[in-house]
């Protein structure tokens, strides 16, 4: 039996459920495309119960949490963004208000806005923002150069993990410049988004492993666009066996879920593919059912949701909901009927109770005072 989600994050499930954390979300205007995105449009793809075949079993797949930024912060428009460092970030975060299952990236803007920026946006919103987001392609500057630094100080003092673009090599979000940035500020976590995007990921892996292996930065990667329609999922097989196996011992903890969505074949206009999403998350699990044995089920638990709940310290619990009839019916307040129905019930046993009272003998007396 199978009950739709009513009222908040609360789902009823009859088989299999997992919880999914997407590290990589975006909502606003995305140039490329000439198309705007709301977290609405985000909650339309992954806001419902997502039906999986992973590994020829039926898995009912949840997205407890996507980290959502802000492309109109991103972007730019007649030479500087279309929104700067404090409005973009400030909208984003009124559109997000109530909503649980959004979590917020400020984006930085080095090179057209400030670190102080950033500082003040935090200060004012604690607890606001779990991240901050860097793309050197969009807003042209090399992940390395120095006006990075300052918001990389702002990272430390706040303890933010920082989502970089990396693309390219040579380009400025080469994986090798952000790993240069990284090294100046060893104890920030610092992600590899897309794992090099438009490459064949090699480069951005070795980077990864000699990070790890020097102990000289805190690397991390997302799956957004790596092996997305390739079910043999070579280059995560690659980077994991790689991280399973690194001087420092088993480092794929250092590996997130992340999808880059709505952007593109998620939700582009004219790029769309039906239930893309789903298609996606199929292939990646079912490409390291198929990689790794029995190791699958804790590779995709900690890819899919533990490596992010802990990177970004999410208090939470990834236990599905119990299957409370009366859980759901009190998170809804509907509790009249069933009020009426417990009245009645107890109506009964009381005067059965009161009927039954003066045969009760000494030991009963015990048994209820020990109950």
């Amino acid at each position: 039996m199978r009950v739709a989600r009513i009222s908040g994050p609360l789902y009823f499930t009859g088989g299999k459920t997992k919880y999914n954390i997407d590290s990589h979300v975006h909502s606003g205007k995305w140039g490329p495309e000439n198309a705007r995105y709301t977290i609405n449009d985000i909650l339309e793809i992954s806001e419902k119960p997502l039906e999986l075949n992973i590994g020829g079993e039926q898995e009912t797949n949840i997205i407890k949490y996507n980290f959502v930024t802000n492309l109109d912060a991103l972007n730019l428009e007649n030479g500087k963004p279309i929104k700067d460092e404090l409005n973009g970030n400030l909208d984003l975060l009124k559109e997000a208000a109530g909503k649980d299952n959004i979590k917020l990236l400020a984006v930085c803007q080095p090179g057209y806005g400030s670190a102080e920026n950033i500082e003040k946006l935090l200060s004012e919103n604690p607890g606001k923002f779990i991240g901050l987001k860097f793309h050197p392609e969009t807003l042209p500057i090399a992940a390395n150069d120095p006006k990075v630094e300052p918001y990389m100080e702002i990272a430390k003092k706040y303890h933010l993990p920082c989502l970089f673009h990396s693309g390219l090599s040579g380009s400025n979000s080469c994986p090798r410049k952000i790993y240069e940035i990284a090294k100046k500020f060893p104890d920030v976590p610092v992600i590899l988004a897309h794992l090099g995007a438009g490459t064949d990921h090699k480069d951005a892996i070795n980077v990864m492993v000699e990070s790890i292996n020097k102990n000289d930065a805190l690397l991390y990667c997302d799956t957004s666009w790596v092996d997305h329609k390739d079910p043999n999922g070579p280059a995560l097989k690659e980077l994991i066996e790689k991280l399973s196996n690194t001087i420092q011992g088993d480092k794929t903890d250092r590996i997130l879920f992340g999808t880059d969505m709505p952007l593109g074949e998620f939700g582009a206009p004219g790029h769309k593919i039906k239930n893309f999403y789903s298609i996606n998350m199929e292939n990646v699990k079912n490409g390291l059912k198929k990689n790794f044995g029995q190791q699958a089920d804790e590779l995709i638990e900690k890819i899919f949701y533990k490596n992010a709940e802990t990177l970004y310290n999410l208090s939470s619990n990834n236990t599905p909901p119990k299957k409370s009839f009366f859980n759901i019916i009190a998170k809804n307040k509907v509790i009249t009927g069933i009020g009426i129905f417990c009245t009645g019930v107890g109506s009964i046993f009381y005067a059965k109770n009161k009927s039954n009272k003066s045969s009760s003998n000494s030991d009963t007396n015990e048994k209820l005072k020990t109950a």
